[in-house]
């Protein structure tokens, strides 16, 4: 095996209910939440269109 830490892609979701859990035992809310999701998703189409047209783009940042 190469340099680092090698995770599965089974193990992103042993995490996440690990968190959800913990979370919920300590009576806060789960993280990342929804609206923290569709920011990352207005960022990465803003760096699909700026490969694409190699021009900086500017994020959405939309109300949800």
């Amino acid at each position: 095996m190469g340099a680092g830490l090698q995770i599965g892609y089974e193990h992103t979701f042993i995490h996440q209910v690990a968190d959800f859990v913990t979370a919920l035992g300590e009576g806060k809310s789960a993280a990342p939440t929804f609206r923290e999701a569709l920011m990352t998703d207005y960022v990465t189409d803003a760096v699909l269109e700026s490969a694409a047209n190699r021009n900086w783009v500017k994020v959405q940042t939309g109300e949800v």
